[in-house]
């Protein structure tokens, strides 16, 4: 018996679909299905989200994004310079990937692509995403980057990841998130030489 069979029902369903939007995006994700991978009872599932498939899909994407932010906490207590924190950030995308097999990917691009038309969902995105560049401007920041060079290059670690993960997973193949690294720590080490 794992832990996560000791949880509560309701959790256990917010899990299911947190690994379920991942591997599949919000539209391959149904209600049904979550009870069943979960081991819950169907009946429960209105009385746990009275808001329906919306509310479980919110409170999951937070789980889901555990993986992928792991790396940028991480750079953010540990790292001793730029180029480091770029690292860890990028490694936490690549064990993902690899642990997965390439079916994971991030939660916040399956809202986007998904369910873009389904504004109260596409805004929880845009929250997620806005809280992950300011996290990553933080840090930039940290090592002497001034503000809106740091905004920007927050933006660009994220479009640069995401574009990564999403060619990684099509090509089974974890060359584009090193490409990628290569790439930002270049820039990175371009900061920290020209810092004052």
């Amino acid at each position: 018996m794992t832990t996560e069979d000791l949880e509560p029902p309701r959790t256990r369903m917010v899990r299911s679909a947190a690994r379920m939007i991942r591997e599949r995006g919000v539209t391959g994700v149904g209600m049904r299905q979550i009870a069943a991978d979960a081991g819950g009872p169907r009946g429960s599932l209105q009385r746990y989200f009275p808001g329906g498939k919306a509310q479980v899909l919110t409170e999951a994407i937070d789980i889901a994004l555990e993986d992928f932010v792991a790396g940028t906490l991480r750079a953010h207590a540990d790292a001793t310079d730029l180029p480091q924190a770029i690292g860890m950030i990028v490694a936490s995308w690549r064990e993902v990937l690899l642990r997965t097999d390439f079916t994971a990917g991030c939660p916040i691009a399956s809202f986007v692509v998904d369910v873009a038309e389904v504004d109260p969902l596409r805004v929880e995105a845009e929250k997620r995403f806005s809280r992950w560049r300011t996290t990553l401007a933080s840090l930039y920041r940290r090592f002497g980057v001034d503000r809106a060079a740091a905004w920007d290059e927050a933006v660009l670690v994220i479009s640069a990841l995401e574009g990564a993960a999403l060619v990684a997973r099509a090509g089974r193949s974890i060359e584009p998130l090193d490409a990628v690294e290569r790439v930002l720590i270049a820039r990175a080490d371009q900061w920290t030489r020209n810092r004052p």
